[in-house]
């Protein structure tokens, strides 16, 4: 029976630690959904404690992104447009934000170096639609 109780406790660890990223980003789109655009940079930054060598990226990345909605109007969601890991180190999460005049496409890249995801990079652009075009296209001529 014990023995059992442990191999419970060591899966939900394991399943802890394999989904923490998950974590992280609910805090970010918590964050981001309630306007408060900077404290969900920070706080998906906040995991890595080596991004302060990137600050004046870090800040760039955050004024440029406080301007996004005035560009494409309200923010209606988000989803999840899928998932991509390398033996469970590294995880690439991409979502597509809905504003009303386009999407907006939100990458986040993390990294397990040991038993804690941290985050590796974010970024976002709104190229998502020449990206679909070009893939209908290569769909459409079969290469």
């Amino acid at each position: 029976m014990n023995f059992f109780r442990f191999l419970t406790f060591s899966l939900c660890l394991v399943s802890f630690n394999t989904l923490s990223y998950e974590g992280e980003l609910d805090k970010f789109f918590n964050l981001y959904e309630a306007g408060k655009i900077i404290e969900a940079v920070d706080s998906i930054y906040s995991t890595n404690r080596w991004i302060d060598r990137k600050s004046d990226d870090i800040e760039k990345l955050k004024a440029q992104f406080v301007g996004v909605s005035s560009l494409v109007g309200e923010y209606h969601g988000k989803t999840l447009l899928g998932k991509k890991d390398i033996n469970e180190r590294l995880i690439s999460v991409t979502y597509m934000a809905l504003y009303e005049r386009q999407p907006v496409r939100l990458e986040f890249v993390f990294y397990r170096p040991k038993d804690k995801w941290v985050i590796y990079s974010f970024s976002y652009d709104d190229n998502i639609d020449e990206e679909l075009l070009d893939a209908s296209r290569r769909e459409i001529a079969g290469y």
